[in-house]
């Protein structure tokens, strides 16, 4: 696993900026198919990038600009979509039962130092 660059707070502020300004632009352009999957698409896939998460990071990216590419191109629906979303389901289901379980989050060790404490 990759290190993480910055901190999930702030990882998480700038995704979610991220997200309010594609929002906008959307509104802006009235464009709100497909571009609903841009707007949602990278802003998750910035926050995986920065929380050091390439694999997710991947998936998202494949899944939410391969739905943007097959509406705006007007690509057939009948295998690519089902393709895509089997391809990020499955990776998802691998990941969470497959993988080796990480340490606990920062804020859970906080809290247990902090019961340790008391």
């Amino acid at each position: 696993m990759a290190k993480q660059i910055i901190s999930k707070k702030k990882a998480h502020a700038l995704s979610t900026a991220l997200f309010l300004v594609g929002l906008g632009i959307i509104a802006y352009f009235k464009y709100w198919w497909p571009g609903i999957m841009l707007a949602v698409g990278i802003p998750l896939a910035l926050r995986q990038y920065l929380l050091g998460r390439i694999y997710d990071m991947t998936i998202s990216l494949i899944v939410f600009l391969g739905v943007f590419v097959t509406v705006q191109f007007k690509i057939t629906w009948d295998i690519l979509l089902p393709v895509i979303f089997t391809i990020g389901g499955i990776y998802i289901f691998f990941r969470e039962f497959f993988t080796n379980k990480k340490e606990p989050e920062e804020e859970d060790k906080s809290e247990e130092e902090s019961k340790k404490d008391s």
